[in-house]
């Protein structure tokens, strides 16, 4: 120790020394035996300031251990033994006193007077008590950020923290757990009413007690990977105290102490009780917590064939679980007899034998053994036993430790917990109670307060929702396989929406964020999901209608599969998991695709044929005063409809990484069961028989593994698997042959891993030339632009220049920044020669110059297959090519000081950020078209592997950025539900729902009904909203107002009269003009002459007035008309809709399929009453497409006639 170090270790440890000589003397003044009672052993009695002792000792705990992050403090009251001879005995007798008053007040109605002189004054030290029993065994937790006394103390304070556990639960059989549950049952005899925070605060501190005795485990290492147990010298026997033994603190010995102190009925109590009878607060995650830690190490299996046992009455529950597991050790040791038999020499033939083997480098390699002789692959087995490996040193994959997760958890087979049969019936008993009254309420509460609040969820309790959601469905699961009488109905808070979202948000975020532990929870959990959603009793739910359209869009689908591609890195439990789920999750789309491609509906259940009759019809007709149409679209609607197409959905997992995880999880035979071999060969079946992708088992580490599986030492012979790996292998090799005979090359491709280049790697796979018809390819349409807010008032140049900076941000964004680059170099060439060219009066029409070359080799594809680089073309005036054939060009009539202009805008977004209007990224304001694969490129046939997966394929589902939704973006809009409502907005979970609108043909009859309000509303098709974004009724009422589109042919006859651009001091004063129109129904104050260099021009002049081809458009006019037609006519009919025959005036739309040729009209009223038809062009089509029913309306006004 250096001279500096020696004044602070002095300094501390004197600290230390004076610390622990005041925790003596409040130990010492607590309390202690009555040694001149004559009473055998002594009773225990209390100092005369016992309380203000142990409120001392608490600020202790407060000022040393939990400000200065230090053990000191629980390290001194363990070794003056403060919590087994004084807080125990304190406890146990405040019971005995409280049970003594409790019986005498009922025998002869006396009050506690008589037991207790001060009642409330022994109350007080009661819960002062069990408040530092908590701080002393409250859970150990080292990290990498843990002191280096803290990691001297562990190992100490965590035996101290065993022997507690054992006096604990063994004191007088465990009443020291009675005390606790008589201070709960204090606080829950007062009135809701009248509890305050403090005696909640109780309930909370005794449910912390139970969870700490519960977790309180030997060998609970939470070291990270520099100070592993193994390197100081910790193992789980050196964690035990010499008198503690594992019966003493199993978890049979604790489920026992809370059977018989009542701790399992205020368990139910608190779990069960309505949401506002407590502060939920303060209990649920203390409750969902001691049942964690309940239930951890619990098999299913154990605690069903237990029960199962009972329901039989049969011999069977004579056998305990160690009865059962020594049977199965004892058949492990008479295999192992029988292949020590067939691999040991006998005494006198062939003894002695010796096999030595030359190398190549002269080096003899020697075995032993007879055996040897016969089977080579044993001899060559116990050379490769021999040799001296070098331990590979890696990172732990799962290090979480600083988490406070202990190492086993997950980890451990689930089989080591033993519980005597008295205990364990009073278990099931408990958690049958608690499934049937608990299990909804406590996950709701949870899952409600973690939704609130996902951002503080820790990773322990991440976990622990996780493994209590999925223990008690499997344990329910279990249930209905046993008994048929059992439902779901118990579980079905599991598939609740906030339930389902939370879960899935978990797995994403545990994945993303290369969390495994979290990740390995939330795939047990999504498992039982699966399996709890392909229960008869869910098919048809209302539940089962939300989960399902979002299972089975394209993002759930992808984290699905690339969860096995990862699982071989880590642990066998984890690729147990993943191998589990992957299993259920095909298991899952299979059942929908395979039962007539099963239609899900959005908002109502499964259609699989129509279920109502003409009685259903002929009743809504009468009860609803409808016509038959309006009944059947009532009974049969549905908004969308998702279906699923099970080849593709299959085709995402046929890949080498997750083959590898499955060869390596096979390669672990002898540590797996039945079941997960099962699973194993079901995936491989798959791939070899339903799937085109055989050829990704062709490798010989599958071959090695079918070889090792079926040996003598592989499969049990009597097991019925085996025969089943045997036809597997069978096919398999009949596969291969027929591969090595139809391409030769595959005897060297065996070798090796499969070719990923797109031709090379087809043909390796198919024995087929990839064929490719560029000559066929037409290019793809350019992006268009969304509306930008204002773009009316913006002058051209303005909107122009914002146009170059959404589409060169946007190929920025996408790191296609050389794109851009070549455009500016070819028109800095272009501009330079053409300067050149007029001052030395020469013309030059050639197109070589103007011709836009790119790199062959890396963006030669751009110019036809970019739909954003294409749009940039267009806007800076270059000729686009229809096809690859074509070439991409300057037009001649393009100007210099045009493409000079463009230049410079562009060369101006290369260096400075675009912002956009909406704060969103510049990609938002695009439409990107899709492409017209009838005319265009040529569709990949179904057998070809290579093809990549196509996530957007309706087939699968629909995912439309209309609808949609983000599961970390539902809960803040749960959040803001309430007040929505209160503003007049209806709001749906998950998905934004349409309102339900009246027809849009109506009746006479329906005409005459008394609701005047059902009148005013106009049908709309159904639209599915992102849940950011509502849309009602005012929002089609911005079109009304007549003065808007007159505001619209002011500004185009200006715009006409200054030659296609308004100077930017008269756009400025046509703002002011626009919006006293606007504010004064069409009436100006203000003198505006100057803006038009004259008087005003009248509407009906403008409205007759013969412009140029770039003039206003005449859709302006006959908007302009028919609104003012539809506002005469409504004042005129009290408020009803306009007949369009009276006004003669017809605006019709005929939305057709993608990739229609029927072309779509608008017609248009004129001011003569004459009507003329603008045909939608092509661009025109598909951006209806594109856009759906949103852009519609945003678009049109529909007005249609009654029916004749």
């Amino acid at each position: 120790m250096s001279e500096s170090e020696a004044p602070h270790a002095t300094n501390e440890d004197s600290s230390l020394t004076v610390l622990k000589a005041r925790i003596a003397l409040l130990a010492t003044a607590i309390g202690g035996p009555d040694y001149t009672s004559k009473l055998d052993p002594p009773p225990y009695k209390l100092g005369d300031d016992c309380l203000a002792c142990l409120r001392d000792l608490k600020r202790w705990f407060k000022l040393v251990d939990d400000q200065q992050n230090r053990w000191d403090v629980a390290m001194a009251c363990a070794n003056y033994r403060i919590l087994i001879d004084d807080l125990l005995p304190i406890l146990i007798d405040w019971e005995n006193k409280c049970y003594l008053a409790a019986k005498l007040s009922k025998e002869d109605n006396s009050n506690a007077t008589s037991v207790f002189r001060n009642k409330e004054y022994h109350d007080s030290i009661a819960l002062n008590c069990l408040q530092l029993m908590v701080l002393m065994t409250w859970p150990l937790i080292l990290t990498e950020q843990s002191p280096s006394h803290q990691v001297a103390l562990y190992t100490d304070l965590k035996k101290h923290q065993l022997s507690y556990k054992k006096q604990i639960l063994l004191a007088d059989d465990g009443k020291v757990l009675k005390a606790a549950n008589r201070l709960a049952v204090n606080v829950l005899k007062i009135n809701k009413v009248d509890r305050t925070p403090r005696e909640n605060m109780v309930l909370r501190l005794v449910l912390h007690f139970f969870r700490n005795i519960l977790a309180i485990e030997p060998g609970e290492l939470s070291i990270c990977a520099k100070q592993k147990s193994s390197s100081r010298g910790i193992s789980s026997a050196d964690m035990l105290p010499p008198d503690v033994s594992m019966d003493d603190i199993s978890l049979n010995a604790v489920i026992s102490a809370f059977h018989r102190n009542k701790v399992f009925g205020l368990l139910l109590t608190l779990s069960s009780s309505p949401a506002g009878e407590f502060d939920q607060e303060f209990i649920n995650l203390p409750v969902m917590e001691v049942l964690f830690f309940l239930i951890k190490d619990l098999d299913h299996r154990v605690l069903i064939t237990a029960r199962k046992c009972k329901l039989q009455g049969s011999a069977e529950d004579e056998y305990s679980t160690a009865g059962l597991q020594l049977t199965q050790l004892l058949e492990k040791e008479r295999r192992l007899k029988k292949i020590v038999v067939q691999n040991t020499s006998s005494r006198h033939s062939r003894f002695g034998a010796l096999l030595s083997i030359q190398t190549h480098d002269n080096v003899r390699l020697t075995v032993s053994g007879g055996q040897n002789l016969l089977d080579d692959g044993s001899a060559l087995k116990k050379l490769d036993n021999r040799k001296k490996w070098k331990k590979r040193v890696s990172t732990r994959q799962d290090d979480v430790v600083d988490k406070g997760l202990p190492n086993s958890l997950l980890n451990s087979q689930l089989k080591s917990v033993h519980l005597h049969s008295t205990t364990l019936k009073g278990f099931i008993t408990f958690l049958e109670n608690f499934i049937a009254s608990a299990f909804n309420n406590v996950l709701h509460r949870i899952t409600n307060h973690f939704t609130t609040e996902l951002d503080q969820m820790t990773i322990l309790q991440q976990v622990q929702y996780l493994l209590y959601y999925s223990w008690f469905l499997g344990y329910n699961r279990e249930q209905r396989k046993l008994d048929g009488s059992v439902d779901a109905t118990s579980v079905s808070g599991a598939v609740a929406e906030t339930t389902f979202i939370l879960v899935s948000s978990l797995l994403r975020k545990g994945y993303d964020e290369k969390n495994w532990i979290v990740t390995h929870a939330a795939m047990i959990a999504f498992n039982e999901l699966l399996l709890l959603i392909g229960d008869e009793s869910f098919k048809l739910s209302d539940d089962a209608d939300f989960i399902l359209p979002r299972l089975f869009n394209s993002e759930r689908i992808q984290l699905l599969a690339s969860l096995p591609k990862s699982s071989l890195r880590y642990s066998l439990q984890y690729m147990k998991s993943c191998v589990q789920l992957t299993h259920t999750a095909l298991r899952t789309f299979e059942a929908y695709d395979n039962d007539s491609k099963l239609t899900i509906s959005g908002n109502g259940k499964h259609e699989r044929k129509a279920s109502f009759s003409e009685s259903d019809i002929a009743s809504l007709m009468q009860s609803e005063n409808l016509d038959r149409d309006e009944a059947l679209e009532l009974l049969s609607s549905s908004p969308k409809k998702y279906t699923i197409n099970f080849e593709k959905v299959q085709r995402c997992y046929m890949n080498e990484p997750t083959i590898d995880s499955y060869i390596s999880f096979l390669q672990r035979f002898k540590e797996l069961d039945e079941e997960d071999l099962k699973r194993g060969l079901s995936f491989l079946h798959r791939v070899l028989t339903q799937s085109t992708e055989e050829s990704l088992l062709f490798r010989i580490d599958l071959i090695v593994l079918l070889r090792d599986i079926l040996s003598p030492q592989g499969i049990s012979n009597a097991s019925r698997l085996r025969k089943h790996f045997e036809d597997l292998s069978n096919y398999f090799l009949h596969s291969l042959k027929k591969k090595l005979k139809k391409s030769p090359a595959w005897f060297t491709g065996l070798l090796f891993p499969l070719l990923h280049d797109s031709e090379v790697g087809f043909y390796q796979k198919y024995c087929e030339t990839k064929v490719i018809k560029k000559s066929a390819f037409y290019a793809v349409l350019p992006s268009r632009f969304k509306p930008i807010e204002s773009e009316e008032e913006l002058p051209s140049s303005h909107l122009l220049d914002m146009h170059f900076g959404i589409l060169v941000s946007s190929l920025i964004d996408d790191g296609k920044q050389e794109l851009v680059d070549g455009v500016i170099k070819h028109l800095s060439t272009i501009i330079s020669d053409a300067s050149i060219n007029l001052n030395q009066n020469i013309s030059n029409n050639t197109k070589s110059v103007k011709e836009l070359v790119l790199d062959p080799d890396t963006n030669h594809d751009s110019l036809y297959f970019d739909k954003d680089f294409r749009a940039l073309l267009a806007r800076a005036g270059y000729c686009l090519p229809s096809t690859i054939k074509e070439r991409c060009y300057i037009s001649d009539g393009m100007e210099i000081a045009e493409l000079d202009r463009n230049l410079q805008i562009i060369t101006k977004y290369m260096t400075t950020p675009f912002e956009t209007p909406n704060g969103l990224p510049s990609s938002s304001y695009l439409i990107r078209p899709k492409v017209n694969r009838d005319t265009g490129l040529e569709e990949q046939k179904e057998g070809d592997g290579d093809e990549p997966y196509d996530y957007t394929n309706p087939m699968i589902v629909s995912d439309s950025e209309a609808n949609m939704v983000d599961d970390n973006g539902y809960f803040n809009d749960l959040q803001g539900s309430m007040m929505a409502e209160f503003d007049g907005r209806e709001i749906s979970k998950g998905l934004a729902k349409t309102k339900k609108s009246k027809n849009k043909r109506r009746t006479a009859r329906s005409k005459k009904t008394s609701d005047a309000d059902n009148n005013k509303h106009i049908r709309r098709e159904k639209v599915l909203l992102s849940s950011k974004e509502f849309i009602n009724d005012s929002d089609d009422e911005d079109f009304v107002n007549p003065v808007f589109f007159e505001n619209e042919m002011y500004m185009r006859f200006l715009i006409d009269k200054h030659g296609g651009q308004l100077p930017d001091t008269k756009y400025t004063e046509f703002g002011k003009f626009a919006a006293e129109r606007m504010a004064n129904n069409g009436r100006t104050k203000n003198d505006f002459r100057n803006l038009f260099d004259g008087a005003i021009p009248q509407i009906s002049d403008l409205r007759n007035g013969d412009f140029a081809s770039t003039g206003p458009d005449k859709t302006l006019f006959s908007l302009s008309g028919l609104v003012s037609a539809q506002i005469e006519a409504n004042t005129t009919n009290d408020g009803q809709i306009v007949s369009v025959e009276s006004s003669n005036t017809k605006i019709n739309e005929n939305p057709e399929k993608p990739n229609s040729q029927v072309s779509t009209e608008t017609r248009f009223a004129n001011d003569d009453g004459s009507v003329s038809e603008t045909p939608m062009t092509p661009t025109e089509q598909e951006d209806e497409h594109e856009m759906g029913h949103l852009a519609r309306k945003r678009r049109r006004i529909f007005v249609e006639d009654d029916e004749d």
